[in-house]
């Protein structure tokens, strides 16, 4: 078995807290990266630090976040629930009520939740990185695991261990040698990954006009395209966002531009003309990211499920090769503490 030297796959939240562990324990690692950016299912827009991807986190139940916020001296703020919410039945019909206040203190970072994966790898020398950088084929021999990337990577050296970072079925992809057990596929194939069937929108504005009316940003809606909305805004930008109730198949067959005209539209039926002009606003489809969601993944799961990926992978492969994706996160899977979670046991055992 060849000196300890883990490959990483995957540059999201998992992916990069574990480099960053590794780097602090003296432990030798690579990080692959398909996408020519870090941070995976994790992006905010360059303007106002808006997420396009995970938002919120709960210290009652995220600890392991919540911990590593302050580690890093990441500055975090409540998310604004004040005034009441809008209800939308019918084409119309935008009923206003009481809001929603949620049970547990839901916060956000300040600026984006990209900054946690910004700081992360602001330590790591940038000789470990490799962004835009495809994991297709991977090898165990004598020697150890050697990786085949995409198209202009030179031959990487032997690794003792291969640490998937990205969902399950996106590993399940990568061309194995020896193969994978039909048991350790079929595993890895039935676990939906999180947040790939959903698209989201972003509109950012002057100021929070619908704090102004007594709202608090909160709709929920009937008739789309957008089915919740939630006041978005942090220190840097007043913002709106909504997750498209349009199923992602539908989606597809619409323009980015013409998404934007109908969230517009909807927007100015429940909050008034201002929220049709805001300064900047996004389309972010998370089906649509080839390195996020595979063909099984354009219809959501109905629930958020518990998967357990202790014992999926057999054969020769299974002291090699360790899933920390978020999906591995145990009653955690999918949010940003199952990324951690599931990093964390597996860096236990060789830390």
């Amino acid at each position: 078995m060849p000196k300890q030297r883990i490959a990483i796959v995957g540059g999201g939240l998992a992916g990069v807290y574990t480099a960053y562990s590794f780097h602090r324990a003296g432990i030798e690692f690579d990080l692959f990266e398909a996408r020519e950016r870090l941070g995976g299912r994790i992006l905010s827009t360059e303007t106002g630090g808006l997420d396009l991807g995970p938002t919120w986190f709960w210290p009652d139940f995220h600890p392991r976040l919540h911990s590593l916020l302050a580690e890093l001296n990441l500055p975090t703020f409540e998310q604004y629930e004040l005034g009441d919410a809008l209800l939308e039945r019918g084409l119309g019909q935008v009923m206003r009520r009481q809001g929603y206040r949620s049970g547990n203190l839901s916060m956000r970072i300040d600026g984006g939740t990209a900054r946690l994966v910004e700081a992360l790898a602001a330590s790591l020398p940038a000789e470990r990185i490799y962004l835009d950088a495809e994991v297709v084929a991977a090898n165990l021999g004598e020697k150890g695991v050697q990786l085949r990337l995409s198209v202009g990577h030179s031959e990487r050296p032997f690794y003792s261990h291969l640490w998937m970072a990205i969902p399950p079925r996106l590993a399940s992809r990568i061309a194995y040698a020896p193969a994978l057990s039909p048991h350790s596929t079929g595993q890895l194939s039935a676990v939906p990954t999180w947040m790939a069937a959903h698209a989201k929108y972003v509109a950012r504005y002057s100021r929070p006009f619908w704090r102004e009316q007594g709202l608090s940003g909160d709709a929920f809606s009937a008739v789309g395209p957008l089915g919740e909305i939630h006041d978005a805004s942090n220190g840097e930008a007043a913002a709106l966002f909504g997750f498209f109730a349009i199923g992602a198949l539908q989606r597809g067959w619409i323009s980015d531009e013409d998404l934007k005209t109908l969230c517009r539209t909807q927007l100015i039926r429940l909050f008034g003309e201002e929220a049709g002009t805001p300064l900047e606003d996004w389309v972010h489809d998370w089906a649509a990211e080839p390195f996020t969601a595979t063909g099984d993944d354009q219809t959501p799961p109905r629930l958020h499920s518990l998967h357990d990926l202790g014992q999926s992978i057999d054969g020769s492969w299974a002291d090699r090769l360790a899933l920390i994706g978020s999906e591995a996160g145990g009653e955690q899977g999918g949010y940003m503490e199952g990324a951690l979670l599931a990093a964390d046991v597996a860096i236990q055992k060789v830390i």
